[in-house]
């Protein structure tokens, strides 16, 4: 599809996987060292996937791994400290082998974390290496240090209860160690090694979910980093669970994120969109600004037939914003990921849904699409 602006080519990588529910746990990573980005997914307590790009039409897909200990979450990172990069979902860990004519090994590391909704890595206790942390509303929002041999068990360490889904990291309050987001909340690390944390609110204004998704209060995706480029994170985000949600970002005004200002970047229309279970924040247009995107889901539908999204940051500031409809083929998405996989600087989407739709333009079969960015910048 074509925009003024953006101009993405649509791709199926793949349209034969069972047309069933529970379709997540999604990364870009290099897997096999050839400089090229592989995506993964996995299926809810099944199957785990990967796919080796060849071309934009030509994508190979393996078994990663089998069994999989949840549902949303799954995440990529060296965890063994061998060069190769992992997977990691659940309380077990996918070891790359290194040839990859074989499927991973699968290493339990907590065997009572059986569902994780997020999960991301960062350095934590600031020791100059990057633990998980994960968070379900069927657990808690927790982190673990990975131990020097991470065959053997990682222990947990709690840091509150849960919402279902809006777990980010980064420095909310400028002290140079990195705090927790959880949706409506954040934790302050006041020593700086993940030992205590404060917790302090942020007034979000999440749309209401409907009766039928309790679950769904507070559920977001986030993302923190300077929107307005004047040297504090701010955090980013959208509605995840909800129909008839929105796009804004909370501006974080004193620095220490004890004050915060919402700015909405898409607040709805006269049509009720669909769940946004997707949100990436970069520069998508090269200007050295930070853009949005997200896109609709199939399962959480709205008033029409979902769409993909970027939201341009037109002044920089994130003051003033251009919504660019990127794809409109009636193909939902949910944990869509972003990276350049052509290997030509730009950036691009690959995106499934949690369950295809009856109605969806591919007859209801399950499906991944990759699009190319193809935009003259």
């Amino acid at each position: 599809m074509s925009d003024s602006k953006f101009r993405f080519k649509l791709h199926i990588i793949d349209d034969s996987l069972p047309a069933v529910a529970g379709w997540a746990q999604t990364a870009l990573a290099d897997l096999d060292g050839d400089d090229k980005l592989e995506y993964m997914i996995g299926r809810r307590f099944g199957k785990i996937y990967w796919y080796d790009y060849n071309s934009t039409d030509r994508w190979k897909r393996h078994l990663l791994g089998e069994f999989s200990p949840s549902d949303v979450g799954g995440c990529a990172m060296d965890v063994d400290g061998d060069g190769l990069i992992d997977f990691i979902t659940g309380g077990a860990w996918y070891r790359n082998p290194g040839s990859l004519n074989r499927p991973f090994e699968r290493i339990v590391f907590d065997p009572s974390l059986d569902s994780i909704h997020d999960i991301t890595t960062a350095d934590i206790d600031e020791d100059g290496e990057k633990e998980v942390l994960t968070m379900s509303d069927r657990n808690d929002l927790r982190w673990y240090d990975i131990p020097e041999d991470p065959r053997t068990p990682w222990i947990p360490r709690t840091i509150s209860s849960a919402v279902h889904a809006g777990l980010a990291v980064g420095d909310i309050d400028g002290d140079g160690d990195l705090d927790v987001v959880r949706s409506n909340v954040w934790f302050e690390n006041t020593r700086g090694d993940g030992s205590k944390w404060v917790q302090h609110p942020i007034p979000i204004e999440a749309t209401p979910p409907p009766p039928n998704l309790p679950f769904a209060v507070n559920a977001t995706k986030c993302v923190v980093c300077d929107i307005n480029q004047d040297g504090k994170n701010d955090i980013v985000f959208t509605d995840a669970e909800t129909p008839g949600g929105k796009v804004w970002w909370m501006e974080n005004l004193d620095g220490y994120g004890l004050t915060w200002r919402i700015h909405v970047i898409y607040g709805g229309d006269e049509h009720k969109r669909g769940a946004f279970h997707s949100l990436f924040v970069g520069d998508l247009d090269g200007d050295g600004d930070l853009d949005v995107f997200s896109c609709e889901m199939e399962a959480v539908l709205g008033d029409k037939n979902p769409r993909w999204y970027i939201w341009e940051n037109v002044d920089g500031k994130g003051e003033s914003w251009q919504e660019h409809v990127i794809l409109d083929a009636n193909l939902g998405g949910h944990e869509a990921v972003v990276g350049d996989v052509t290997g030509n600087g730009l950036l691009d989407i690959i995106g499934k849904p949690w369950a295809p739709r009856r109605e969806n333009s591919l007859d209801g079969r399950m499906f991944i699409v990759f699009l190319e960015n193809i935009s003259d910048m």
